[in-house]
């Protein structure tokens, strides 16, 4: 049999242009791989796939740009123009032609590891300009040349690249600061010239220190070709690209597939080099065999990302906790947005309660003891506060007496000074989250028979509810003294962002965020009925009359918007599989292959928002496979709509599980019924361990709703 090749299926360019935020990168890595290269172009461009220079190429804490030019580096003349049509963006490997030189680049990397090869069109021309932003040591010796640049939180990293017999020049630049391009900042540069017309360059990177990264480099990749690296970085994603066997769609919904495969599993990243790695703490540490895993944003990819890996990637995700639990030891707390050198205090909540306890309830072996006293500290001892870290605040004990997190009148002056100036209290968003973190809390306390502790974070979650004002049918922040702000508009409310009572969106998403209590929400939005019709509503509200931009400029993260549903912003991932709960799973469906139309497409257009290291492209694979993790700690998935006919999920028990949806299509999107290994599905849902025992889920297919099914 003929080995397919995944790779062929994955477009890096999708979602190279941003639809108002930020875009993704044609990066190339192996899964989880510490080096990445990706094409540096214009410093300050978000839209990258629209930049008309490349100007160097990423290898560790370096930038290498082949050039034809002589003398001393030149950031802005080094640089060349491209053309897309000439260019290969895979993950195993990027080539393009920089046509001012008319150079041949190519490269490919393998975990910490990588290798360029530059095509010249001649010997006389053949050189290498290296450039070290944030450069604290820069030299070249006995063919090698040394670079180490210091990474987020002051943590240098070294990579080692060999460059044979070539003539090495130093010299000092200007580099543009690429978050403010019309800055210069002070760098260090080699000129490299080399005596052939084809060089090869390999590099190791090590956070270790350079003796680590010269080590690694003598282990890892001395003696490779380009080939040989390529070859390992194609078998390590045709590893995990191949666990998921799709069979119908068109070719265009297949590289949308596969691509969204490779974007959720690339991170986290395994920093750690020879069984060692720099903790949070600063000290050089055994990894004891589970690597080191950084760099996640989990208020992100705690929804579908890690749910994702904990099927197709069992190892990497077991190892991930293992990094999270050093890093408690180490810091004193879990993390929330993990960097080489620290936790970043990024966004609300503390999710890495929900990756714990939904590994629990899916039986993975771990440690639980200790990762309970972790999630246990965080929720009593830790503070609330957005984009803050350290001990509680009277707002975090507001929460822990009252059960909710206190706003402010729109009009009223902070007073807790602890507060971020820019995204503010965020009240209501940090409620309904925190909320969530709790009912994890409890998840994990009577796995583990604390009945107390259990009975205590099950009520806190509940507590949340007591936001709901009936007068207006919307979540509506309360002021520390229990009462509703006296002034509120559920959809224009809270200024830049609704970042004075909501994180990036507004109340219509807020509303249905409690992923842990969604029978809750329904009741005290009226029933099933009064549920659906507000849902329906979602979807079709607009602007009151405003201009959209001038919606916009207001949540410019609210991207993908149908009505004040918007797809690019994570928050309303589950959203759509809500009509699951309300007995019209019909309306999921439909919205399901709608949203992936629409939002998820072939293109450097096709990611509807930030992708946020993963986590958009988690909620396209699981969709596109047909259900997805409303609330990933309950260990059951909600059944949406798959738009393949066959999907055949590799487990990593050695069993197959199948979606058979012969048919499916834009058109024939209803499910008439459906089949668990020949038992009819009395609900649309199905638990984990069923998921695990293998077998085959078999929807009949049809182009007008069953509205009878699952109501």
């Amino acid at each position: 049999m003929t080995r397919i090749d995944y790779t062929r299926y994955v477009n890096t360019n999708i979602g190279t242009i941003g639809h108002l935020l930020q875009a993704t990168a044609p990066n190339v890595l192996s899964p989880h791989g510490a080096a990445l290269i990706a094409p540096v172009f214009r410093a300050g461009m978000k839209d990258k796939y629209l930049s008309d220079k490349i100007f160097g190429f990423t290898a560790g804490s370096a930038v290498l740009m082949p050039t034809c030019r002589k003398g001393k580096p030149d950031y802005m003349k080094t640089a060349s123009s491209f053309d897309h049509d000439l260019e290969v963006a895979r993950p195993d490997h990027y080539e393009v032609l920089l046509e001012d030189f008319e150079i041949q680049e190519k490269h490919t990397a393998c975990r910490h590891y990588g290798v360029f090869e530059f095509t010249y069109p001649d010997a006389e021309n053949a050189r290498l300009a290296l450039y070290v932003p944030d450069c604290t040591e820069l030299y070249a010796e006995n063919g090698f040349v040394y670079a180490t640049g210091v990474e987020e939180f002051s943590i240098p990293v070294t990579t080692v690249l060999y460059v044979d017999d070539a003539d090495v020049q130093p010299f000092d630049v200007l580099l543009p600061n690429p978050h403010t391009p019309e800055k210069q900042e002070a760098a260090k540069a080699l000129m490299i010239t080399f005596h052939t017309d084809k060089v090869t360059v390999p590099f190791a990177l090590s956070s270790i220190g350079k003796e680590s990264a010269k080590q690694a480099f003598d282990r890892d990749v001395q003696h490779k070709t380009y080939e040989d690296v390529l070859a390992e970085c194609k078998d390590a994603w045709n590893s995990v690209l191949s666990k998921v066997r799709v069979t119908g769609g068109t070719d265009a919904e297949k590289r949308v597939f596969y691509t969204a495969l490779y974007r959720a599993t690339t991170r986290m990243r395994n920093y750690s080099v020879d069984g060692k790695y720099v903790g949070f703490d600063g000290q050089v540490h055994d990894d004891g065999g589970f690597g080191y895993h950084v760099d996640d944003g989990i208020w992100d990819t705690y929804r579908g990302m890690h749910p994702l890996q904990l099927i197709l990637d069992p190892k990497a995700h077991r190892d991930t906790l293992e990094s999270y639990l050093r890093m408690y030891k180490e810091s004193g707390w879990l993390p929330r947005f993990p960097r080489l050198g620290g936790n970043a205090p990024c966004m609300i909540g503390h999710h890495t309660v929900s990756i714990l306890a939904e590994s629990a309830k899916k039986g993975v072996e771990f440690d639980w003891e200790l990762a309970y006293e972790a999630a246990k500290k965080n929720a009593t001892e830790r503070t609330m506060l957005p984009w803050r870290d350290g001990e509680a605040d009277e707002l975090t004990r507001c929460y822990h007496e009252n059960g909710f997190f206190p706003g402010l009148e729109e009009d009223e002056q902070e007073t807790c000074a602890r507060v971020h100036e820019f995204e503010n209290r965020q009240s209501v968003a940090v409620t309904i989250e925190q909320a969530y973190d709790d009912w994890c809390v409890a998840q994990l306390a009577q796995m583990l028979g604390k009945t107390k502790d259990a009975e205590y974070f099950l009520a806190r979650s509940l507590k949340y509810r007591q936001l709901y004002d009936e007068k207006i049918g919307f979540i509506h922040p309360k002021k520390i003294d229990g009462t509703f702000t006296k002034v509120y508009n559920p959809k224009y409310c809270g200024g830049q962002g609704g970042r004075m009572y909501f994180a990036e969106n507004n109340a219509y998403i807020y509303n249905f965020a409690a992923q842990h209590d969604v029978e809750g929400m329904i009741a005290f939005h009226g029933g099933k009925e009064a549920f659906a019709k507000k849902l329906d509503n979602l979807y079709v509200e607009q602007y009151d009359g405003m201009l959209k931009s001038t919606f916009l400029m207001q949540y410019p993260d609210a991207t993908g918007l149908m009505g004040q549903f918007c797809m690019g912003n994570e928050p309303s991932f589950h959203v759509p599989y809500l009509y699951n709960h309300c007995g019209q799973a019909w309306k999921t469906q439909r919205k399901i292959h709608e949203l992936i139309a629409l939002w998820f497409t072939d293109s450097p257009l096709g990611i509807c928002g930030d992708e946020d290291g993963g986590a958009m492209s988690a909620f396209l694979a699981f969709s596109a496979m047909g259900f997805y993790p409303v609330n990933p700690a309950s260990a059951e998935y909600d059944i949406g709509s798959p738009i393949f006919d066959k999907v055949e999920i590799d487990l990593p028990n050695g069993k197959t599980f199948t979606v058979n949806a012969e048919g499916a299509s834009q058109k024939k999107k209803y499910i008439q019924s459906a089949t668990l290994n020949g038992e009819m599905l009395p609900s649309a849902k199905f638990t984990h361990e069923q998921l695990m025992q293998g077998g085959e889920m078999t929807f009949q297919m049809g182009d007008r709703p069953n509205k009878e099914l699952w109501a």
